[in-house]
């Protein structure tokens, strides 16, 4: 499964949400607060994650959610998500 946002799934924050930066989105993915994309990194396992808040330095917070990625695909708005 491909994802539309890079992250390290380190939490960086006492409340659980994870950073990021708009530079680790896919080409073509807008992020929106509130929205639900597919993270992931090249070595973890891919997960649905609610981005919580964009800023304008470009850091991204995302709280991910548990359980794999394929429980959570209702919540993602896009095409071509991919199996591999």
């Amino acid at each position: 499964m491909t994802w539309d946002l890079w992250v390290d799934y380190h939490p960086t924050h006492g409340n659980a949400l994870t950073h990021t930066n708009v530079r680790n989105a896919e080409p073509g993915v807008e992020l929106k607060q509130g929205e639900h994309v597919v993270v992931g990194n090249e070595e973890a396992d891919p997960a649905v994650a609610e981005v919580v808040a964009v800023k304008p330095t470009g850091v991204v917070l995302v709280k991910v959610l548990p359980s794999q990625a394929e429980d959570h695909l209702d919540l993602v708005r896009r095409t071509g998500v991919t199996a591999s």
